[in-house]
């Protein structure tokens, strides 16, 4: 700790020692304990308030482990698990009010896909997606209009 080793501790002792005088040590020494009492004394109130509060042990607290909150182990297991959500609800029908802007924004990128393209990319700039042309369904007027000679 610090770079302290006990011959510098001990040396420390003897240079306080000829420094307050063999009359004041006991004196200072004793106002050392009740000062290390009162520190252990308000470390343990803290940890009591803690438990109180947070309503959670010491115990209990140095059990959990705190690794599975990382970010990194959140999304890799999120990427592990096959979208369970996706394969049990049926896909809702859209409405034919829906249905216009998003046949609007279709065509609008169907004219930019040039013949024999193999990927388009959608999403927003901040997050873009490549889909090949292939995975997109039949009647997908982006991929009709990579088919076309």
């Amino acid at each position: 700790m610090f770079g302290l080793t006990f011959e510098k501790l001990f040396l420390v002792a003897i240079i306080a020692g000829v420094v307050i005088g063999p009359q004041r040590l006991p004196v200072y020494a004793a106002k050392l304990a009740e000062t290390i009492r009162a520190l252990r004394g308000f470390v343990e109130d803290s940890r009591t308030r803690a438990e109180t509060e947070l309503g959670v042990t010491r115990a209990e607290w140095e059990s959990l482990d705190l690794r599975q909150y990382d970010p990194r182990r959140v999304v890799r297991d999120a990427l592990r698990e096959p979208p369970a959500a996706a394969a049990t609800d049926p896909e809702p029908e859209p409405d034919e009010e829906a249905d216009a802007p998003l046949d609007a924004a279709l065509l609008a990128e169907a004219s930019r896909v040039r013949p024999g393209q193999q990927y388009v990319v959608t999403g927003s700039a901040a997050h873009p997606r490549r889909v090949r042309i292939d995975a997109l369904p039949a009647d997908d007027p982006r991929r009709v209009a990579a088919q076309m000679p």
